[in-house]
């Protein structure tokens, strides 16, 4: 006889103060690594413009033993932040199928615990993947003289009247065809059925030297902002720095030598997203 599989679980671990405690009708947002990192981009720019605490933390025996140090306070790997009426759900490290799996369960779980009106999830999706004939400094170079404004797109769990209503304000456009994996494909397909609706968000993102999309991140909010009158952000601060980067890669570019350095590439700073 085959022994029973035994499904991961994860375990929320509150550790919200009295200012914080999640009401009726919150909102859930969920943020992990995507293409151009757009949703840790946006979800770390959230966290700091609204000023979120850490709320909680998800912990389980799986769970890879990472430690993200910002500003001199060790943090978990999967963490929440928020306020009475917003929760985040933030990881810098993509978890596996598993753990997707197990995460999505467990949110969705807290969700309706605390009775939250929606789970909204960031991602960002490379629509037009170069093709292999192009090398690295032609697909940097087109990533980088690429003005076409960033695309959205949203999936959802049901189409509520009310939340297809509320996405019309976001600008964003229906996902007709397409595959979204992670902890946002597990909150959707497990979403079915559950009384919290699930939203994702997907930005058309940019891949450029590995760096992180900023103008993405900054769609992503600007169309969580439009769905949700509670959040007020600005994004030009995060366009600017946008902008800044895309000018530094430029100029090395215009730098780079014909033949390949010899030297062992350095790993981006860990603060790059922020």
């Amino acid at each position: 006889m085959r022994p029973a599989v035994v499904p991961l679980e994860f375990t929320w671990r509150e550790e919200a103060p009295p200012s914080a405690t999640f009401q009726t009708g919150s909102v859930v947002v969920s943020a992990f690594p995507s293409a151009g990192l757009a949703a840790i981009v946006a979800a770390h720019y959230i966290i700091r413009a609204l000023k979120l605490p850490r709320v909680g933390r998800f912990d389980s025996p799986e769970l890879s033993p990472i430690a993200i140090v910002q500003g001199g306070e060790v943090n978990p790997m999967v963490r929440a932040y928020g306020r009475p009426d917003l929760a985040l759900v933030l990881s810098e490290f993509p978890p596996t199928p598993p753990q997707a799996n197990a995460l999505a369960r467990t949110i969705l779980d807290n969700a309706e615990r605390h009775r939250a009106r929606m789970i909204v999830c960031l991602e960002g999706v490379v629509p037009h993947p170069a093709g292999d004939e192009e090398d690295e400094s032609t697909e940097t170079a087109a990533a980088l003289t690429d003005d076409r404004p960033e695309q959205v797109w949203f999936a959802c769990s049901r189409k509520d009247p009310a939340i297809l209503h509320a996405l019309e304000a976001t600008k964003a456009r229906m996902l007709e065809d397409g595959v979204i994996g992670g902890v946002s494909g597990g909150l959707l397909v497990q979403g079915l059925g559950r009384s919290v609706p699930v939203v994702v968000l997907l930005v058309s993102a940019r891949v450029a030297e590995g760096l992180p999309d900023h103008r993405a991140g900054a769609a992503l909010i600007e169309s969580l902002d439009r769905l949700l009158p509670e959040i007020a952000i600005d994004t030009g601060p995060l366009r600017a720095q946008a902008e800044q980067i895309e000018k530094a890669l430029r100029a090395a570019m215009k730098a780079r030598p014909s033949q390949p350095s010899t030297e062992s590439p350095q790993p981006p700073s860990p603060e790059m997203y922020r």
